[in-house]
């Protein structure tokens, strides 16, 4: 099977186990395969809400049932806890759909909102709605700037199985590291 049939074929699967661990970067490779026609903007967004969804559900339910011991265990993610409560205790509605966005604190505010009196079903509605919006935009933007890159003349289609087989590696390795802290 070629390259092109694989992400073909399993390229909605791979942004989906992908988003699971680390969002963005593989969401940019699939809105490059969408932008070469190898997948499709609308499910491919939808599979990176969902992933988005479902790993800040996770994250949100393991804040909500054993927070504290978390944050034993995490030492580190005291000062980032800090900001997160700040954020939240604020504007809670904000944090929930901005925290996608919040690089440096995206785990830690599922947890956190887990541990604050937002309910459940609230912290779902809003991170539902947070999750197609970076999706969305994510995507969005990254097919935008390959069809960019394309217009200026960069000629990557000889290369790009290398090019997309490079970026995974680097992704799954940000992906382990992260899982390593």
């Amino acid at each position: 099977m070629s390259p092109a049939e694989l992400l073909t074929h399993y390229g909605y699967a791979a942004v989906f186990a992908g988003g699971l661990l680390e969002g963005e970067s593989i969401l940019l490779l699939g809105a490059y395969a969408a932008h070469r026609g190898y997948l499709h903007m609308a499910p491919l967004i939808a599979t990176a809400a969902a992933a988005a969804f479902i790993g800040d559900q996770f994250w949100f339910f393991l804040g909500r049932r054993a927070g504290r011991a978390l944050l034993e265990k995490r030492p580190r993610w005291q000062a980032p806890m800090g900001r997160a409560n700040a954020l939240i205790e604020r504007h809670p509605e904000l944090a929930i759909l901005l925290m996608r966005f919040a690089w440096g604190l995206r785990t830690v505010l599922p947890v956190a909102l887990g541990m604050s009196r937002v309910t459940a079903l609230r912290y779902a509605l809003l991170n539902a709605v947070a999750a197609v919006l970076w999706a969305a935009t994510i995507a969005l933007a990254g097919e935008r700037a390959v069809a960019w890159i394309h217009a200026v003349g960069v000629r990557l289609r000889p290369y790009e199985h290398w090019l997309i087989a490079l970026a995974v590696g680097a992704a799954l390795l940000v992906a382990a590291l992260r899982l390593r802290r």
